[in-house]
Protein backbone atom coordinates (compact mmCIF):
# COMPACT_ATOMS: atom_id res chain seq x y z
CA UNK A 1 0.00 0.00 0.00
CA UNK A 2 3.02 2.28 0.50
CA UNK A 3 4.74 1.63 -2.69
CA UNK A 4 1.07 2.35 -4.41
CA UNK A 5 0.88 5.68 -2.29
CA UNK A 6 4.32 6.84 -3.01
CA UNK A 7 3.90 5.93 -6.30
CA UNK A 8 1.04 8.04 -6.91
CA UNK A 9 2.82 11.04 -4.62
CA UNK A 10 5.38 11.37 -7.25
CA UNK A 11 3.51 11.51 -10.42
CA UNK A 12 1.62 14.08 -8.65
CA UNK A 13 4.39 15.95 -7.87
CA UNK A 14 6.11 15.85 -11.16
CA UNK A 15 2.06 16.68 -12.73
CA UNK A 16 2.44 19.72 -10.36
CA UNK A 17 6.36 20.44 -11.36
CA UNK A 18 5.45 20.20 -15.53
CA UNK A 19 2.40 22.31 -14.35
CA UNK A 20 4.25 25.26 -12.69
CA UNK A 21 2.42 25.26 -9.64
CA UNK A 22 5.32 26.06 -7.23
CA UNK A 23 7.37 29.08 -6.54
CA UNK A 24 11.13 29.10 -6.17
CA UNK A 25 10.96 28.45 -2.44
CA UNK A 26 8.58 25.49 -2.79
CA UNK A 27 10.74 24.28 -5.95
CA UNK A 28 14.36 24.53 -3.67
CA UNK A 29 12.93 22.61 -1.02
CA UNK A 30 11.42 20.29 -2.82
CA UNK A 31 14.80 19.73 -4.52
CA UNK A 32 16.56 19.52 -0.80
CA UNK A 33 14.02 16.77 -0.18
CA UNK A 34 14.06 15.24 -3.68
CA UNK A 35 18.42 15.06 -2.62
CA UNK A 36 18.06 13.71 0.39
CA UNK A 37 15.96 10.90 -0.30
CA UNK A 38 17.57 10.14 -3.56
CA UNK A 39 14.92 10.72 -5.93
CA UNK A 40 16.46 11.25 -9.14
CA UNK A 41 13.69 11.89 -11.21
CA UNK A 42 12.33 14.75 -9.00
CA UNK A 43 15.63 16.16 -8.51
CA UNK A 44 15.63 16.70 -12.87
CA UNK A 45 12.61 18.28 -12.61
CA UNK A 46 12.84 20.38 -10.08
CA UNK A 47 16.10 21.51 -11.82
CA UNK A 48 14.40 22.11 -15.26
CA UNK A 49 11.66 24.06 -13.30
CA UNK A 50 13.77 26.05 -11.42
CA UNK A 51 16.27 27.14 -14.12
CA UNK A 52 12.58 28.41 -16.35
CA UNK A 53 11.58 30.21 -13.50
CA UNK A 54 14.28 31.89 -12.45
CA UNK A 55 17.54 31.63 -13.86
CA UNK A 56 19.62 33.45 -11.20
CA UNK A 57 19.12 31.31 -8.45
CA UNK A 58 19.10 28.20 -10.81
CA UNK A 59 22.95 29.55 -11.81
CA UNK A 60 23.53 30.37 -7.79
CA UNK A 61 22.62 27.21 -7.12
CA UNK A 62 23.83 24.77 -9.25
CA UNK A 63 26.28 26.64 -11.67
CA UNK A 64 28.73 28.96 -9.59
CA UNK A 65 29.72 26.01 -7.41
CA UNK A 66 31.28 24.10 -10.57
CA UNK A 67 32.81 27.78 -11.49
CA UNK A 68 34.24 27.96 -8.46
CA UNK A 69 35.51 24.96 -8.61
CA UNK A 70 36.98 25.04 -12.28
CA UNK A 71 38.74 28.93 -10.84
CA UNK A 72 39.96 26.91 -7.65
CA UNK A 73 41.82 23.84 -9.57
CA UNK A 74 43.50 26.85 -11.99
CA UNK A 75 44.31 28.90 -9.03
CA UNK A 76 45.91 25.85 -7.52
CA UNK A 77 48.35 24.56 -11.00
CA UNK A 78 48.79 28.35 -11.72
CA UNK A 79 50.31 28.87 -7.41
CA UNK A 80 52.24 25.24 -7.53
CA UNK A 81 53.87 26.26 -10.29
CA UNK A 82 54.67 29.69 -10.11
CA UNK A 83 53.03 30.92 -12.85
CA UNK A 84 51.71 34.17 -14.11
CA UNK A 85 54.43 36.15 -12.93
CA UNK A 86 55.80 36.11 -16.13
CA UNK A 87 57.96 39.65 -16.93
CA UNK A 88 57.90 39.61 -20.35
CA UNK A 89 54.21 38.46 -21.15
CA UNK A 90 52.76 40.55 -23.94
CA UNK A 91 49.11 39.39 -22.95
CA UNK A 92 48.77 40.02 -19.24
CA UNK A 93 49.69 38.28 -16.39
CA UNK A 94 46.61 36.05 -14.03
CA UNK A 95 44.05 33.45 -14.48
CA UNK A 96 41.15 34.56 -16.65
CA UNK A 97 37.67 33.72 -17.56
CA UNK A 98 37.54 31.77 -21.51
CA UNK A 99 35.60 32.68 -24.25
CA UNK A 100 33.61 29.54 -24.51
CA UNK A 101 32.48 29.87 -20.74
CA UNK A 102 31.09 33.55 -21.43
CA UNK A 103 29.80 32.74 -24.82
CA UNK A 104 27.86 29.69 -23.28
CA UNK A 105 29.22 26.86 -25.19
CA UNK A 106 31.20 25.41 -21.82
CA UNK A 107 29.44 25.58 -18.21
CA UNK A 108 33.18 26.51 -16.90
CA UNK A 109 36.58 27.34 -18.18
CA UNK A 110 39.27 29.72 -17.00
CA UNK A 111 42.85 29.32 -18.55
CA UNK A 112 45.97 31.36 -18.04
CA UNK A 113 48.14 32.25 -21.25
CA UNK A 114 51.92 33.25 -21.82
CA UNK A 115 52.74 35.28 -24.86
CA UNK A 116 56.42 35.56 -25.44
CA UNK A 117 57.20 38.60 -27.07
CA UNK A 118 58.91 36.71 -30.28
CA UNK A 119 55.71 35.14 -30.62
CA UNK A 120 52.51 35.59 -32.62
CA UNK A 121 50.21 33.64 -31.03
CA UNK A 122 50.08 33.08 -27.03
CA UNK A 123 50.14 29.30 -25.58
CA UNK A 124 47.37 28.89 -23.08
CA UNK A 125 46.10 26.31 -19.92
CA UNK A 126 42.31 26.40 -19.41
CA UNK A 127 40.57 23.87 -17.28
CA UNK A 128 37.24 23.65 -18.34
CA UNK A 129 33.66 21.31 -17.87
CA UNK A 130 31.42 21.02 -20.00
CA UNK A 131 28.01 20.39 -18.18
CA UNK A 132 27.15 19.80 -14.43
CA UNK A 133 28.03 15.87 -14.77
CA UNK A 134 30.93 15.87 -16.99
CA UNK A 135 34.51 15.56 -16.23
CA UNK A 136 36.88 18.44 -15.46
CA UNK A 137 39.17 18.31 -18.75
CA UNK A 138 42.17 20.14 -19.68
CA UNK A 139 43.13 22.32 -22.94
CA UNK A 140 46.53 23.15 -23.60
CA UNK A 141 47.38 25.14 -26.67
CA UNK A 142 51.49 25.47 -27.73
CA UNK A 143 51.89 29.41 -29.32
CA UNK A 144 53.22 27.02 -32.56
CA UNK A 145 50.88 24.18 -32.75
CA UNK A 146 47.17 22.67 -32.04
CA UNK A 147 44.47 22.46 -29.20
CA UNK A 148 44.64 19.44 -27.18
CA UNK A 149 42.59 18.30 -24.40
CA UNK A 150 43.38 16.16 -21.80
CA UNK A 151 42.04 14.63 -18.79
CA UNK A 152 44.59 15.11 -16.05
CA UNK A 153 46.25 17.88 -14.53
CA UNK A 154 50.05 16.17 -14.49
CA UNK A 155 49.87 16.02 -18.38
CA UNK A 156 48.10 19.44 -18.51
CA UNK A 157 51.24 20.68 -16.81
CA UNK A 158 53.57 18.75 -19.03
CA UNK A 159 52.18 19.90 -22.27
CA UNK A 160 52.12 23.47 -21.17
CA UNK A 161 55.21 23.67 -19.47
CA UNK A 162 56.71 22.40 -23.00
CA UNK A 163 54.93 24.96 -24.29
CA UNK A 164 56.47 27.94 -22.85
CA UNK A 165 60.09 26.86 -22.18
CA UNK A 166 61.04 29.50 -23.96
CA UNK A 167 60.17 32.09 -20.78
Amino acid sequence: MYRIANASMKEKILENIKAGKYGRKELENLYSNAERLDRLDILMAVKEALKEIDSKSYTKRFVKPVRDKIQEIIQELVSSENWAQWENNKVGNGIKPGGPMLNGEELAEFYISYCHPSWKKSSYLAVFQHDEESPVLYKIRAHDGEQQIVETSEKAIELFRETIKAI
